[in-house]
């Protein structure tokens, strides 16, 4: 990210918010890890929610508030096998 000081604006490129979308996803990878849950898509069984689900959501919201579109609005919906 860039800020210009003359026309008080910020500039992004496109690979600086792919290498931040991967990098969030690789946060929700090792959250999976740590938490022993699968990497994949998967159905939550438990009732109510654990902290690896409010960790998941909050990157989640966080992308979202950047204008970053992941995919899912909840972590399980995401398959992060592929990531790193």
């Amino acid at each position: 990210m860039k800020y210009i000081a003359s026309s008080k604006s910020f500039t992004i490129t496109e690979k600086e918010l792919q290498h931040a979308s991967y990098c969030l996803l690789w946060a929700i990878k090792h959250i999976r890890i740590i938490a022993k849950l699968p990497l994949d898509k998967y159905k939550k069984e438990h009732v109510g929610l654990t902290d690896a689900d409010f960790a998941q959501k909050g990157i989640l919201d966080a992308a979202n508030a950047m204008g970053i579109d992941l995919g899912a609005e909840w972590g399980e919906q995401l398959d992060v096998r592929g990531i790193g």
